[in-house]
């Protein structure tokens, strides 16, 4: 396998986590990818093979043994997981109770790659609105994780996982809110999970071009 990948992006994240939890990460050959300093409208230079592989140029994007390119952090996952032997999602229909959860952290990291966009772009092309939008569906999301915490329990699953993302990188970007002191459950289960081998060693950081 191959893995498009970038140390800043939560959803690559999620896939390095899934795959280290699976015992898969030493059959992936990650391909490193990196973006230009100056952002303009001009035809951006891929990393090779990138846009060969998935048209969108998305980060993750994971390429199977079979030559299949999985452009999507979810479709990743699911891969991983099947070839796991469904190691990451729950039995029966507790599935679809992970599933609901997982969409809501999905959600949230969604928002939060939203906010950074945004952040990106000179003071004064900035939308306050739109930032003030996508706050207000963080803050929804952290109140419903917190809501369910009770959930994040026992086995590891992708729900935990990209639950386990959001919150760090949430953390890891300075200019977004503490979630922590409003939602005391969540933070005493995200310090334990932090703890995590997978979650060390897939730690955000800002490649050099940034």
């Amino acid at each position: 396998m191959q893995l498009f990948w970038t140390p800043a992006s939560p959803f690559t994240r999620k896939v390095c986590i899934a795959a280290k939890e699976t015992g898969q990460w030493d059959d992936i050959d990650v391909r490193p990818t990196t973006w230009p300093l100056e952002w303009g409208y001009r035809t951006v230079p891929f990393t090779p093979g990138l846009a060969e592989a998935n048209p969108l140029a998305r980060i993750p994007t994971l390429v199977t043994d079979d030559g299949d390119a999985l452009g999507d952090s979810t479709l990743a996952c699911l891969y991983l997981d099947q070839r796991a032997g469904g190691a990451l999602t729950p039995g029966g229909a507790d599935v679809w109770r992970m599933w609901s959860l997982y969409g809501v952290a999905d959600g949230l990291i969604e928002a939060q790659i939203a906010m950074r966009a945004e952040m990106l772009r000179p003071d004064l092309a900035r939308s306050s609105a739109f930032l003030g939008k996508q706050g207000d569906r963080i803050g929804r999301c952290f109140d419903e994780i917190e809501r369910r915490t009770q959930e994040l329990g026992g086995k590891v699953d992708l729900a935990q996982i990209t639950v386990g993302v959001a919150c760090g990188y949430q953390l890891w970007r300075d200019w977004l809110e503490d979630w922590r002191p409003s939602h005391p459950r969540l933070a005493r289960w995200y310090e334990a999970f932090a703890e995590r081998p997978s979650m060390i060693e897939t730690a955000p950081a800002e490649t050099p071009e940034r």
